[in-house]
């Protein structure tokens, strides 16, 4: 016996938006979709009838909906917040695409309120719920001894996106291919336990779209631990998450292959079967709504997370196609 699934509204039914309406509908006892919304629904009107997904006009109608149980947002970065809170004054539960916000107030503002109305507020970084990351922080806390050095590097081809695309606009995408895909890394670093103190940001734009294709961030820690991430659009897919302490060295290598090393022994390797990330995430967050337990991106990781962000952002913003520091807010 199953119990009944969560039922929510996908709110932006772009690429990203289908790619997490198609890891659960169909798939999961947990949670499925039953009404969405977007900028072009014209574009939309054959995924949604595939989908089994009733189309509405806008954000209000979705909430005015008593069936809903909660939304999820795959729409511009800059309207997060302003969805957020009307999802929660209306006693929705709300999944946020990342970034959860472009600045430290918003992100506050969004979790208090979601705190104020008592619904849950998940962020959705899928590379947490990686088996291969779950074994990568394993092996931070208990092989490796003190936390010396992490260097993260998530990397794409070239871009695609077309020039109507809010994508590419640098209003939505600071500091360039680090809000789209540096932001999973400095997750990865907040998941490990880094505090970040300050960040410098040398950054490039050589390709045709304007914005930042090539960002690199030294981020120095409250502890004195050192962190690089870095991003490039153009070599390919690539994601890697290296790990030093005094002890051993632990890396992830792609999503789903983990190594480690120490002086003096065999270096191990685990190797993990695919995993859908994205059906992870939602399948957590309905967990954390009917209480099964909690969301494993909490609000402190989140806000942490963000005023990092907002400081390479920042710095890039600073000297562009240059070097520039910023210090990075404290919670």
């Amino acid at each position: 016996m199953t119990n009944t699934p969560l039922c929510v509204a996908i709110v932006g039914m772009g690429k990203w938006g289908q790619i997490l309406v198609n890891s659960v509908q169909g798939r999961s006892e947990k949670i499925r979709f039953v009404a969405g919304t977007t900028r072009t629904p014209t574009k939309v009107t054959g995924f949604a009838a595939r989908q089994g997904i009733e189309m509405l006009p806008d954000l209000d109608a979705v909430l005015a909906r008593n069936d809903i149980q909660g939304v999820v947002l795959a729409t511009p970065h800059s309207q997060h917040r302003a969805q957020i809170e009307a999802a929660a004054a209306a006693g929705k539960h709300v999944f946020c695409e990342k970034p959860l916000a472009l600045t430290a107030d918003d992100a506050e503002a969004a979790f208090a309120a979601a705190e104020q109305a008592n619904v849950t507020l998940a962020i959705g970084h899928n590379r947490r719920f990686l088996p291969a990351y779950t074994k990568l922080c394993q092996l931070v806390q208990e092989e490796i001894g003190e936390l010396r050095q992490v260097i993260g590097n998530f990397s794409t081809g070239p871009w695609r996106y077309s020039a109507e695309s809010w994508r590419t606009d640098p209003a939505e995408s600071p500091a360039g291919g680090m809000t789209g895909l540096g932001i999973h890394t400095v997750d990865a670093l907040i998941g490990l336990g880094l505090k970040p103190a300050e960040v410098t940001v040398a950054n490039r734009r050589r390709a045709a779209h304007g914005l930042a294709d090539t960002v690199t961030a030294l981020i120095e820690n409250t502890d004195g631990t050192l962190a690089i991430v870095t991003t490039v659009s153009g070599p390919g897919s690539f994601w890697r998450i290296e790990v030093f302490g005094s002890a051993g060295w632990a890396a992830m290598n792609g999503e789903h292959s983990v190594s480690f090393g120490r002086l003096g022994e065999p270096e191990q390797v685990w190797n993990f079967a695919f995993s859908d990330m994205e059906r992870a995430e939602l399948e957590a967050f309905a967990d954390a709504i009917t209480g099964k337990a909690p969301y494993p991106i909490t609000a402190e990781q989140g806000l942490r997370g963000i005023r990092l962000f907002e400081s390479i952002c920042a710095a890039a913003a600073d000297a562009p196609g240059g070097r520039a520091s910023r210090a990075v807010l404290q919670g």
